[in-house]
This record gives structure tokens, C-alpha cells and sequence, in this order.
């Protein structure tokens, strides 16, 4: 009888939550953004100190959502959204919620990565929900598309974090020496060496021969700019000696287009190109099938690092705000923007980025972890040198 009396409860309790939460849970949201927040934590609070309060941290950004589009990464901050101050992950969650299909939004935004502290105003459209079959949901029913979590992200989480800000620098910047050959150049790691050169590419391998970084201006005929997806596959057959296999063409900003391949050579990697009228800029970064999840980041921070200085390069442009201080060149800083710093917005991908010293050397450094607010100097990138503490600037000179 006991345990009758006991199954009918948990029967009733159980109906009585699952109506609480029907009662209580927010309404589906009327817009599509594909951000998602999570409540702030002190590390993230202290990446933005000029930030007035509490704020949200954004915990994802969906891919090819509008969010992503605008430049709003994960680990930024969102400080107000159209003026109004935000306190709380749950307030965002809810003024995200209130906005439809067409509505446009500006976001008071903190992103470190970017090599500021200061805010900066993103607007941002919201689009129509899309198929539910291009969204990876992981629960069912499926989450909301702006939603707050409460499980700190492990990169705002991270306890050196702590560490870093009371007692200073703990972090060793991987430097990149120069290397050039012919009109290119670039920065590499310790014992990578420049394997070919030509008018308008240069082609560097590592130490042991096994990473690739290839960058080549090719100035195309008609038939081939209609089809550069497939000159890039040629150019992949004839440098790693075998047909690559490769994933559809994913578009990145600046008119990037991206692939990654792989061969029965055992190489794997990625390939950038752009179409700049009738010349085609193209980066390849390959290396071992087996060592791609560590090799592969490193390689691309040598590959988009490659410059030339041909007849065939793009005229520089001035600097677009959406390309972050650490992914370009002191000369893309002071407004003369190539190929090559509209392409390493790829970086971020892997969460890398350039700085340099005073006297031009090149280090490789995590901009959403490596920044250091209670610097001697402010805010920054720095490094031990000598007992001191020496403040690196963003960007790369080569």
C-alpha cells in the first residue's frame, strides 16, 4: 500500500513540474540572431574594465547566422543592446527574444580579441528562424536561438586567468622569425625554411619537410575565373603529387572562399583563395593527416603571414573596423590593407594572432587568453625579457 501511495505522488509531483514549466518557460523567440549567452563571470568581467555593469557574456554564435556575420564572437561581452544597460544574461535573453524578423539591433560590445578595451557598436538584422534541420540542436525540445546558459564556458572559466591578473605575465609568446626570398616574405617557426620562390609566391616548408605554407598570386584567363574552385584543386594535384578529396566551398568575410582536402599521400590541410578581378590569391597550408589538429594551426599562422610585393598583388585597401589588430600587418594598422590581413581573419578559427616588439620580432599568441589588463604599461600583450616585462603591439611586421 506504501508503495502505491509513494508511485501516486511522484506521479503528481512529476505533473505538477512539468506544468510549472510550461508555465514558466520563455516564449519561442520571434527572430533569428544565433547568439547565445551565459551569465558573466569575474574573468570575463575584468576582460572588460571600462564595462559599467554586469553585462552578458556571449557563451556561442552560430555559424552563417546573423550574429557571426557582424563579427560577434564567442567570449565577447554585450554591455547594452540599443542603449539600455544590460545586467544579466537573462535580461539580453529576453530583449533578444522580443525581436523579430527584420529588426535591426545594435550591440554595445567588449571583445579583447580585437585588441581593445573599449566598446564598439555593432548592428546587427535579425533574419527568419532557418530549417530546423540546419541548426544543430542538441536537447529536445529544441533550445531557444538566444538563451542564456549557466555552465561558465571553460575559456572564461580557465583559472589562470586569476593567476595572470594578481601577479602578471605567465604566458611565453611563440616567436616567428622572418623569412623572405625574392619580393615575398613572411614570419615562420624556428627552423622552417623557404622551400621555392617565384614572381608572386613563396613556398615554405617546416624543419622536417612534413607542413607546407604556399602563397601564390596567378593572374587567370576568362575560363578560369569562372571556375577557380577548380584551379585551386589542379594547384593542390600538382603539389602534393596526388588528387585531393575536398569539402564544399565555405564562404569567409573579405570574399574568401575556403576548403579543406585531404589526399592518399596522407596530407590534409586548407586552401583560402580570392578573385581580385582577372588575379587569383591563393594560401595552402598541409601537413600530416595524423598531426593536423596540432600542426594545422601553426601552419596557418606562417601561411597567413606570406606577402609579395608583385606586379600581380591587389592594391592595398584602407582597414575594414572588422579586421582585428591581431590578424593584420603594421601596415594594414596605419591603413594600407592586403591581401594577406583581409585573408588571416581566418586565424581566429584557431584562436591565434600576431603581435610584434619595438624591434619588429613577430610572436604568435592567443589574443582571447594572452591579454593582460593590469599590465605596467595598460592593457596588452607582453612578454618576460630579461626580468621585465616588455608590452607587445598587436599586428605583424614583415
Amino acid at each position: 500500500m506504501a508503495r502505491l501511495w509513494l508511485g501516486v505522488l511522484a506521479v503528481v509531483v512529476l505533473g505538477a513540474l512539468g506544468v510549472a514549466w510550461l508555465i514558466a518557460r520563455p516564449p519561442a523567440p520571434k527572430g533569428y540572431s544565433g547568439l547565445e549567452f551565459t551569465q558573466m563571470t569575474n574573468a570575463a568581467a575584468a576582460r572588460a574594465p571600462l564595462m559599467t555593469a554586469r553585462g552578458a557574456l556571449v557563451q556561442a554564435v552560430l555559424e552563417d547566422s546573423p550574429a557571426s556575420r557582424v563579427g560577434i564572437r564567442p567570449g565577447a561581452v554585450i554591455s547594452a543592446i540599443d542603449g539600455r544597460t544590460i545586467r544579466s544574461a537573462r535580461q539580453a535573453s529576453t530583449m533578444i527574444r522580443n525581436h523579430g524578423t527584420g529588426d535591426r539591433v545594435v550591440f554595445t560590445v567588449f571583445d579583447e580579441a580585437r585588441g581593445l578595451v573599449h566598446p564598439r557598436q555593432v548592428a546587427l538584422t535579425f533574419e527568419a528562424a532557418p530549417p530546423r534541420s540546419k541548426i544543430n540542436f542538441s536537447v529536445e525540445p529544441p533550445p531557444t536561438l538566444a538563451k542564456e546558459r549557466f555552465n561558465p564556458p571553460a575559456m572564461a572559466a580557465n583559472a589562470s586567468w586569476s593567476r595572470r591578473l594578481a601577479h602578471g605575465v605567465s604566458v611565453r609568446p611563440r616567436a616567428l622569425p622572418q623569412l623572405s626570398a625574392g619580393t615575398c616574405s613572411g614570419v615562420a617557426p624556428e627552423k622552417w625554411q623557404v622551400r621555392d620562390f617565384g614572381d608572386g609566391m613563396i613556398h615554405l616548408v617546416s624543419g622536417d619537410g612534413g607542413a607546407h605554407a604556399i602563397y601564390k598570386l596567378v593572374s587567370l584567363d576568362a575560363a578560369q575565373r569562372r571556375d577557380p574552385e577548380g584551379y585551386v584543386s589542379g594547384l593542390l594535384h600538382a603539389i602534393f603529387l596526388d588528387p585531393v578529396s575536398s569539402t564544399l566551398v565555405a564562404d569567409q568575410p573579405f570574399g574568401i572562399h575556403e576548403i579543406n582536402f585531404g589526399n592518399g599521400n596522407g596530407v590534409a590541410g586548407f586552401a583560402l583563395w580570392r578573385l581580385n578581378g582577372g588575379v587569383l590569391s591563393v594560401w595552402i597550408a598541409g601537413v600530416p593527416a595524423g598531426d593536423i589538429s596540432w600542426a594545422i594551426p601553426v601552419t596557418g599562422g606562417a601561411l597567413l603571414s606570406l606577402r609579395c610585393d608583385s606586379k600581380l598583388a591587389p592594391r592595398p585597401l584602407p582597414r575594414d573596423p572588422m579586421l582585428p589588430a591581431t590578424s593584420v600587418s603594421s601596415r594594414c594598422l596605419a591603413g594600407h590593407c592586403e591581401d594577406s590581413d583581409f585573408a588571416a581573419v581566418y586565424l581566429d578559427k584557431f584562436r591565434l594572432g600576431y603581435v610584434h616588439a619595438h624591434d619588429g620580432e613577430v610572436f604568435l599568441v592567443n589574443p582571447r587568453r594572452d591579454l593582460w589588463l593590469n599590465g605596467q604599461e595598460g592593457p596588452g600583450f607582453y612578454r618576460q625579457l630579461g626580468g621585465e616585462n616588455e608590452k607587445l603591439e598587436p599586428g605583424r611586421t614583415n
